[in-house]
C-alpha cells in the first residue's frame, strides 16, 4: 500500500487508479477463515461457528471473533494476517496488469521508493 500512495504523490498514478488497485490486491488475498484451515490453526467447524456469530455482527471481524471465541490467540492472528498479507498480489504487478504504468516506470520508481524508505540499493528488482 505504501509503494501506491508514494505513486500517486509522485503523479505516476491517479487516485483512482490506486484504489482499484487496491481494491484487486485485497480481492487478491485468501480468507483468514481458509488460511486457519489450511495451517490447521481452526476447523471447518470452528469456521463454520464463526461465521454464523458475524452472519449477525456484520461489522467485526473474523479474527476478533475467532479470539473472542477462543479459537485463535491474538499471536494466531498475526500469523494468519501475515500470511495473507504476503499471498495477495504485490502492487507493481497489479498496477501493470491494469496497465496504470509501465513494468520499466513501476521498476525505476520501485527501486527509488526503495531508496528512499532507507530499503535496498537502487537495482532491487520488482517483486513479482
Amino acid at each position: 500500500m505504501k509503494f501506491g500512495l508514494y505513486l500517486v504523490e509522485h503523479g505516476m498514478i491517479t487516485t483512482d487508479q490506486f484504489v482499484k488497485a487496491l481494491e484487486v490486491q485485497l480481492a487478491s488475498r485468501p480468507l483468514i477463515g481458509a488460511l486457519a484451515i489450511e495451517t490447521g490453526k481452526l476447523s471447518v467447524k470452528q469456521v463454520f461457528s464463526i461465521l454464523r456469530t458475524q452472519a449477525d455482527m456484520p461489522h467485526e471481524m473474523f479474527g476478533a471473533l475467532a479470539i473472542q471465541a477462543g479459537f485463535l490467540t491474538k499471536i494466531d492472528l498475526d500469523a494468519l494476517l501475515y500470511e495473507q498479507s504476503v499471498r495477495g498480489t504485490p502492487m507493481p504487478q497489479i498496477l501493470g496488469e491494469l496497465e496504470f504504468a509501465e513494468a520499466g516506470d513501476l521498476e525505476e520508481q520501485f527501486a527509488e521508493f526503495s531508496f528512499a524508505c532507507g530499503g535496498a540499493d537502487k537495482k532491487e528488482p520488482v517483486p513479482a
